[in-house]
């Protein structure tokens, strides 16, 4: 009897301890993020490709002026960004253009909400209801186009 209990506080432990062993140690969820296009609202031009901006004339922060992770991507002249998930409703930052040899300056505030999906081995973000206030935009093939 006391063996047969024994295998069975076993089997109990075992399966117990095997319960999340579909998730691989260091998988994470792909982080939640938007593309952004700025265009100029005449032309219609990129601008980036008609060097109204450069790429490094670029600034993304928070209402308290904390930087917002952001990836230029070179080969198309669009924004990937990163922003925040850690509240559901209620998200702003702005997006600064500030070219000083012209003078010229531009700033883009951004709206958006954050869903999140809880799964057995993460959390993924989703950012949504992204809107630009102060700007035209549309959406074309994924990408916020957005025309100062």
């Amino acid at each position: 009897m006391r063996n047969i209990l024994g295998l069975f506080l076993i089997v109990i432990a075992t399966s117990l301890v095997s319960c999340n062993d579909e998730c691989n140690e260091g998988e994470k969820a792909t982080p939640a993020s938007f593309f952004v296009e700025i265009v100029d609202e005449t032309s219609g031009e990129n601008v980036f490709e008609n060097e109204t901006y450069t790429s490094q004339q670029i600034t993304i922060q928070d209402i308290d002026e904390v930087a917002i992770p952001y990836e230029f991507i070179e080969s198309s002249n669009i924004i990937q960004i990163f922003p925040s998930v850690v509240n559901p409703t209620g998200n702003s930052f702005v997006i600064k253009l500030n070219n000083e040899t012209t003078l010229q300056m531009d700033e883009i505030n951004v709206t958006y909400d954050v869903f999140s999906s809880v799964g057995e081995c993460f959390t993924t973000f989703k950012i949504e209801n992204i809107l630009f206030p102060n700007n035209t935009s549309e959406l074309v093939e994924s990408v916020h186009v957005i025309k100062i």
